[in-house]
């Protein structure tokens, strides 16, 4: 297992990470919706990225928006990565609208829609591979989730 804070390796029974020393325990009571809220204050910069699923993150209903919503980025906006949903959104909405102009349109002005079409679905190929990888974290719990606990802020001061 890695420890959320320096990425060092440490033992699944360890207590505390032997690399800076946090203590894994405050894993336990550390909150998303907490990490919603703290991104912001002042204290953004002591929210963690913890693998596995937090008790109030519904691992079903994260899955299912992963699978059916995924391209649009549902599952990242429904655990507060805000960057990563955006991305996934706007370039499967942009890919996708561009698509539907390109069948509508007459063939004089199709082909500048279609270079622009071509140069947007290499993004649209990044989304489909970070959606596809984004399934298979989530199933085998390695989908790394911002979590928070008032415990991360009091830790720094000791």
């Amino acid at each position: 297992m890695l420890c959320p804070k320096c990425y060092g390796k440490v033992d699944k029974q360890a207590k505390r990470c032997v690399y800076c020393g946090f203590d894994m325990r405050l894993l336990e009571g550390a909150s998303n919706q907490e990490a919603k809220r703290i991104r912001k204050t002042i204290y953004k910069d002591d929210i963690l990225y913890m693998k596995g699923i937090p008790a109030d993150v519904s691992k079903k209903k994260l899955l299912l928006f992963s699978i059916f919503l995924g391209l649009f980025g549902v599952h990242d906006f429904y655990v507060g990565k805000f960057w990563q949903g955006l991305y996934l959104c706007i370039s499967t909405s942009i890919t996708m609208t561009l698509a539907i102009i390109l069948m509508l349109m007459s063939s004089i002005v199709q082909n500048t829609i279609q270079i622009i079409f071509e140069f947007m679905t290499i993004f649209q190929g990044i989304a489909v591979i970070i959606w596809i990888t984004d399934i298979f974290k989530i199933g085998f719990e390695r989908f790394k989730i911002p979590v928070y606990s008032e415990s991360f802020s009091e830790d720094k001061t000791k």
